[in-house]
């Protein structure tokens, strides 16, 4: 790979945030389960693992008040370079 590629690739990285991750929550409902995933990326600076997590079902609990008390069936916050 050439110095050039490897820049653009950095370069691209910041952009997009430092970490990629995603995050499914389940709860009962109605005599089935409500399903929700969210994915992204960010920059979780200063933030622990946990900060992170904590903040991101508070978010999707936010826009979904149905989830309030869902379950997490998984969770994965990785560095977003290959």
């Amino acid at each position: 790979m050439s110095q050039t590629a490897t820049a653009q690739t950095a370069t691209a990285t910041q952009e997009q945030g430092t970490h990629f991750y995603i995050l499914t929550l389940q709860k009962p409902m109605n005599g089935g389960f409500m399903v929700a995933t969210s994915s992204g990326v960010c920059s979780p600076t200063g933030m622990s693992r946990y900060d992170l997590y904590t903040w991101l079902v508070g978010e999707m609990v936010r826009q979904t008040p149905q989830l309030a008390g869902a379950s997490t069936l998984h969770f994965d916050l990785r560095s977003n370079q290959i």
